[in-house]
């Protein structure tokens, strides 16, 4: 069954905590399945892609799950090489004990230069240390005594607790960001699925493809597809925008990404408000899913 999330905006008129306790809440209580913060932390003067107040992501994400009981919680896109990997591993594994093993991991190596450098972060290596980033995390969660050797990261005979929930029946859920053949290939050998952004129905099942083949290459089983989708025309398509018209119209929208193979929709939306966003939520709950459920 097709899951649905909602990246949770964190900028603006959604900064203050009485709104993102409420948007939390509310977003929980229409039914949807998860809920996403992105990722950045210093911001250039003039970058008018990112704004320049946000909340960190780490920070947000341990605050939501003491406001939420039950959706699944995550990040779209937590910047990996940004931060050291043992502190990351420690600080998802801890909070995941405390919301009761609600955490997915989404990840991506970035693209923003200028805040690499603020961050002291290698810009040049940043797809290497991703690759390796990730080995660490894996190395830490799944050891009971762990041991590493890379080139930015060494440590021998060294305990890390907790791994996370040990109720799951596997550790934190990772899912790697990114459309690149790059993306996919780390998806394909270090992650439990991928998470790309903005694509078309055929474009993703080509995506989906490509994938498969990488899992198969790394003798792993393919794990979950999440796709984000922000509207604006970003994601491509002949005729009417994807995910837009009728209710009717997105369902088969919908129905054509399940055929690609997607497991989860999450749904990036730009309103004024809160009002207007959670306005929009609640028709897309109410009016979408269950043409499609």
């Amino acid at each position: 069954m097709m899951r649905f999330g909602v990246a949770v905006p964190q900028a603006g008129p959604f900064l203050p905590v009485e709104v993102q306790r409420r948007l939390a809440r509310e977003i929980e209580e229409m039914g949807f399945d998860s809920l996403w913060v992105s990722d950045h932390i210093i911001v250039p003067v003039g970058e008018s892609y990112i704004p320049e107040v946000m909340h960190e992501p780490l920070a947000l994400l341990a605050w939501l799950a003491s406001e939420t009981t039950s959706i699944t919680l995550g990040t779209s896109v937590l910047i990996l090489p940004y931060r050291d990997p043992v502190f990351t591993a420690k600080f998802l594994a801890s909070t995941d004990v405390l919301c009761g093993g609600r955490l997915v991991l989404g990840i991506g190596a970035g693209w923003l230069e200028k805040e690499f450098g603020a961050l002291s972060a290698d810009y040049a290596e940043r797809g290497a240390v991703t690759d390796e980033y990730l080995r660490v995390i894996r190395n830490l969660w799944e050891n009971e005594t762990s041991s590493f050797a890379g080139r930015w990261k060494q440590y021998d005979d060294m305990r890390l607790f907790p791994k996370g929930d040990r109720s799951r029946t596997t550790t934190i859920p990772i899912v790697v960001g990114g459309n690149s053949p790059a993306s996919v290939r780390r998806a394909g050998e270090l992650g439990d699925g991928w998470h790309p952004i903005n694509l078309s129905p055929a474009q993703l099942a080509e995506g989906v493809g490509r994938y498969r083949d990488a899992c198969a290459r790394f003798d792993r089983p393919p794990g979950t597809i999440l796709l984000r989708h922000m509207p604006g025309g970003r994601t491509p398509a002949e005729g009417r925008p994807v995910l837009a018209g009728s209710p009717q119209e997105q369902a088969e929208d919908i129905g054509a990404y399940a055929e690609a193979g997607l497991n989860e929709l999450m749904l990036s939306r730009r309103a004024r408000t809160p009002d207007d966003l959670l306005r929009e939520l609640d028709r897309f709950a109410t009016e979408v899913i269950p043409l499609v459920r």
